[in-house]
C-alpha cells in the first residue's frame, strides 16, 4: 500500500513554514474583518446590495436556494464574492456584512469552509456545527444544509471536485475505491498537526498572488492541487482513514502478503482467484475475506488494478509514439481491449490513447 504522504512530498518539494503559536490558544474576535485576501482581490465576481442578485450568484456555488435577513439588516446587507479557479480547485471569498440565514444549500463537490472572522452556524440533517477562525465545515457532495452567518462573518471556502479526491485515493491506495470519500465534516485547525493545512493553503495563496511567468502553469498548478488534496487526507477524519495509515503490505496478514505476491508474480498470466488459492495453500473465502477487510477490495479488483498500473507505466516508458496499446494490455492480461478500455478511463480519467498522446 503506498503511503499518501509520500505523495504529497513528492508534488511539492519546498514549502515555507508557518509559525503556529498562534493558532494554540482560541482566536480573539476582531472589531472587523480583514477583508479580502490580496491574491484574490482582482478575481471579483459579484458585489451586490441586493438580495435577489446575490441569490442568483450564489446558486452557482450552492445551487437554488433562499436568503433570510431581518428588516434591520436589510438595510446594511451586501455580498462581496470573490473566486479563482484552477483546475480541479476553486478558492474563493464571501461576506453578507450583516446577520443571514441561506436555505437549502446543496453542494456537487466538495467544499470546505473557514471563517477569516466571526463564525457561522452549519445545520445539516441530524447535526449542527459551528465554524471559526480555528474549526473549520466541510460539506461532501450531495450535503443538503442551511448556513447562518453571524454579522462580519467573511468565509474562504475551497471547493475541490471529487474526481481529483478519488484520483488521489486511487493513488494512495493503488487501486480503485469502492466507495466515495465521506470525510467528517467537522475540521479542527487548532491542533498540532493543522500547520500543515495552513501551509497548504497558503502555498494556493501565493500562486494566484503571483504574476510571474510560471505562475498557473499546469504543472505547478496539478501539483499544488494534488498536495492540497493529499495533505486533507492525511489530516481529516473520513471513511478511508484508516487504509491511509503508513501501514506497508509487510505489517498485513499473511494471507494478503501471500496474494499479492503471487499476482505480482504472475501479472502476465490469466489466472483465477482458484489458482491463486490453490497456489498459496488459502481458501478462496479466506482470501476474499482478506482483501475485503483490509483493502476494502476485492481481490481480482486488485489485480485488475495492479496490471493496469504495469500498463500505463509501460505506455508513459514508451520511447516514442509507435507503441501498439493492444499488445501491451494482452502482454499483461487484459485480452478484451473493450473492458481494458473502460477500466483505463475509470481508474486514470483518460484512456490509453489520450496518455500516449500526452507523451508529445
Amino acid at each position: 500500500m503506498r503511503n499518501i504522504d509520500t505523495i504529497a512530498n513528492m508534488a511539492i518539494t519546498r514549502v515555507r513554514m508557518i509559525d503556529t503559536t498562534r493558532t494554540e490558544n482560541p482566536v480573539p474576535a476582531r472589531g472587523r474583518s480583514r477583508g479580502i485576501p490580496p491574491a484574490l482581490e482582482r478575481y471579483e465576481v459579484k458585489k451586490t446590495r441586493i438580495i435577489h442578485e446575490a441569490v442568483q450568484v450564489i446558486s452557482q456555488l450552492f445551487g437554488e436556494h433562499s436568503i433570510l435577513v431581518g428588516g434591520q439588516d436589510a438595510a446594511n446587507f451586501g455580498l462581496t464574492y470573490h473566486a479563482a479557479t484552477l483546475k480541479e480547485i476553486s478558492f474563493g471569498y464571501f461576506d453578507y456584512r450583516v446577520r443571514v440565514e441561506l436555505r437549502n444549500l446543496k453542494v456537487d463537490s466538495y467544499y470546505l469552509f473557514m471563517p477569516t472572522s466571526g463564525s457561522g452556524t452549519f445545520q445539516l440533517k441530524n447535526c449542527e456545527l459551528r465554524t471559526s477562525t480555528i474549526g473549520a465545515f466541510i460539506a461532501n457532495p450531495g450535503t443538503h444544509f442551511d448556513l447562518k452567518l453571524e454579522p462580519d462573518s467573511p468565509h474562504l471556502f475551497l471547493r475541490i471536485s471529487p474526481k481529483l479526491v478519488e484520483h488521489q485515493i486511487s493513488r494512495a491506495l493503488a487501486r480503485t475505491p469502492t466507495d466515495p470519500v465521506q470525510f467528517d465534516c467537522s475540521f479542527d485547525l487548532s491542533n498540532a498537526y493543522s500547520w500543515r493545512w495552513h501551509t497548504a493553503v497558503q502555498l494556493l495563496h501565493e500562486e494566484l498572488y503571483a504574476q510571474d511567468s510560471l505562475s498557473h502553469n499546469p504543472l505547478r498548478i496539478s501539483a499544488l492541487e494534488e498536495y492540497l488534496v493529499a495533505t486533507l487526507l492525511l489530516l481529516q477524519s473520513s471513511n478511508y482513514s484508516t487504509c491511509l495509515q503508513p501501514v506497508g503490505i509487510e505489517r498485513s496478514s499473511r494471507t494478503l502478503r501471500l496474494a499479492i505476491k503471487y499476482m505480482q508474480e504472475n501479472l502476465d498470466q490469466d489466472i483465477t482467484l482458484e489458482e491463486i488459492a490453490s497456489n498459496i495453500g488459502i481458501s478462496p473465502r479466506s482470501i476474499q475475506k482478506a482483501f475485503r477487510e483490509e483493502l476494502h477490495s476485492s481481490p481480482m479488483t486488485y489485480l485488475r488494478d495492479l496490471r493496469l498500473d504495469r500498463i500505463q507505466l509501460e505506455i508513459l516508458s514508451s520511447p516514442d509514439k509507435m507503441i501498439k496499446i493492444g499488445t501491451v494490455a494482452r502482454k499483461w492480461g487484459m485480452n478484451h481491449y473493450g473492458r481494458f478500455a473502460k477500466a483505463y478511463k475509470d481508474r486514470y480519467g483518460e484512456s490509453p490513447s489520450e496518455t500516449l498522446d500526452g507523451l508529445g
